[in-house]
């Protein structure tokens, strides 16, 4: 009968066709971005360099070495800095895994006319989803380079994994007044997540992401309830299944600093494996941060990377 049909093609459908729809394709969002160019646009002749910021951050983190690229490279290149999917402007989304954040990334590259190739650059999260691009894409990609984080990383932004998830939901329960300046609502939330959080500079980072919506109610530019869902299984770690199954050959800069755990340097030849033409350079006096707190060494060794 139709409906015994019918049975059939359902149960035939969930068991045949949706495991491998789910394991092919992934449905990527429109990210926003910032395109920064040198002085004389009509100069851009090298690939453009794709950046993408770490968990908690956004575009505007990297926009003062953004626009220092574009006056010190030569070639000169477009830099496009990126808001990863439920952070900044992005949109928000129940998923967050690093197939996705990629598929992402692609999209923006569709968007590119000029593009054959680009580089790419992030930042911890933004760097595990920049590596999984290389391994997944490297016929897109002239070069990559990653900024203190490994694909064998295991150390997490603030404490351990339970202290993340603590902050976020610690962040999910606390509610604002709205008639608070957003100065007074920053220092309402920084007491609340001081315990959990001691350093004083990522709790600022953190803080940068609170802003006043058109109600006039707090909002926070991240997905709380997004990462919270995928803080464990996807974000806190790279896939490994990658480095079994890919290499990326093109050339890979790995950028540490030296105060950070992120990177340790005996994982050098199990990063070559992955990546076969990886090399690694510590900023000495530099957190995870790096890029903040050593602006100037950080340029000149990207510039020496991308001009060679």
């Amino acid at each position: 009968s139709a409906r015994l049909i019918r049975n059939i093609l359902v149960n035939f459908n969930k068991t045949q066709i949706i495991p491998y729809r789910l394991t092919h394709t992934v449905q990527p969002v429109k990210l926003t971005y910032d395109e920064y160019l040198p002085k004389d646009p009509s100069a851009v002749s090298g690939a453009p360099v794709l950046v993408m910021h770490g968990l908690f951050g956004s575009r505007q983190n990297w926009r003062g070495i953004s626009k220092r690229l574009t006056q010190v490279l030569k070639p000169s290149r477009k830099i496009i800095s990126l808001d990863a999917r439920n952070h900044g402007q992005s949109p928000h989304t129940e998923e967050h895994t690093y197939r996705h954040m990629a598929e992402d990334v692609r999209e923006v590259i569709r968007g590119i006319p000029e593009a054959n190739k680009v580089v790419l650059m992030g930042h911890s999260m933004g760097g595990r989803c920049m590596m999984y691009f290389a391994l997944e894409y490297p016929e897109l990609v002239e070069s990559t380079i990653i900024v203190d984080i490994s694909p064998f990383s295991n150390v997490h932004f603030v404490g351990n994994l339970d202290d993340m998830k603590e902050l976020l939901r610690t962040l999910q329960r606390i509610s604002l007044d709205s008639n608070l300046s957003p100065s007074a609502a920053r220092k309402v939330v920084d007491g609340e997540i001081s315990g959990i959080m001691k350093d004083k500079a990522t709790r600022d980072f953190i803080l940068l992401n609170l802003y006043k919506n058109e109600d006039s109610s707090f909002q926070w530019k991240f997905n709380i309830d997004g990462l919270l869902a995928n803080i464990e299984s996807s974000i806190s770690k790279f896939p490994e299944e990658m480095l079994v199954e890919k290499k990326y050959p093109g050339a890979v800069l790995f950028i540490g600093g030296a105060d950070s755990p992120y990177i340790n340097p005996q994982d050098l030849p199990r990063i070559q494996e992955s990546f076969p033409q990886a090399t690694l350079e510590f900023i000495s006096d530099a957190g995870h941060l790096v890029h903040v707190q050593k602006p100037q060494e950080f340029l000149n060794i990207v510039v020496n990377f991308l001009n060679r």
